[in-house]
C-alpha cells in the first residue's frame, strides 16, 4: 500500500477524520472513551483506515463492498471508475444513518480533478484546528484548545 494514501477511502471518504481512525491516537482518547460509552469495545471502534492492515481496521469498512470492487478493479478510488457514480456509491451517499456521506460523491469528482495528493493536502488542512490539533467529523470544539470546530455536527444543530 502506498503510504501517502491511507487516509484515502476508496468511496471518497477522508479516513483521517473519521472517529474511529481519530481514536486510535493518544490525542483522541476522549472519543475512545465516548465510544465505549455507547457500547463499544476498544478494539472494534479503533481504526487503522480503510486501507490499513486487516486486523486494524472498523468492522464496517472491513467488509466494505466498494472497497472490495475497488480494488478488484485495480482503481484507486471510485471516481476513476468507468460506471462512477454506480447504485453502490449512490446507496452508501444517501445512508441516512450517517451525514458525512452526503459528501462522497463531491468528494471523488474532486479527486478526479485535484489528484489524490492534493485532495489528501486540503483534507487534513481541512480537518485540523488552527491549534495543529486533528478532530473527527462530529467534533463540535476542539479537544486541545476548545475552539469551536466547522464540521458535520455543526450542520446537525443548525437543521
Amino acid at each position: 500500500m502506498d503510504h501517502k494514501l491511507r487516509l484515502l477511502g476508496y468511496c471518497g471518504l477522508y479516513c483521517g477524520a473519521c472517529n474511529h481512525y481519530c481514536s486510535s491516537f493518544p490525542e483522541g482518547k476522549h472519543l475512545l472513551e465516548e465510544g465505549m460509552k455507547q457500547g463499544k469495545d476498544s478494539h472494534s471502534y479503533s481504526c487503522g483506515g480503510c486501507r490499513g492492515e486487516l486486523e486494524y481496521i472498523h468492522p464496517g469498512c472491513d467488509v466494505c463492498d466498494i472497497k472490495l470492487c475497488a480494488r478488484k478493479k485495480g482503481l484507486e478510488h471510485c471516481g476513476l471508475c468507468s460506471s462512477f457514480p454506480c447504485g453502490k456509491i449512490i446507496e452508501f451517499q444517501h445512508d441516512d444513518r450517517y451525514i458525512h456521506h452526503l459528501d462522497v460523491i463531491d468528494n471523488l469528482n474532486e479527486l478526479k480533478e485535484k489528484g489524490s495528493e492534493q485532495w489528501l493536502k486540503e483534507q487534513q488542512r481541512k480537518w485540523t484546528c488552527d491549534c495543529g490539533m486533528h478532530f473527527s467529523w462530529y467534533e463540535t470544539n476542539c479537544s486541545s484548545c476548545g475552539a469551536g470546530l466547522i464540521t458535520y455536527a455543526t450542520n446537525l444543530r443548525q437543521e
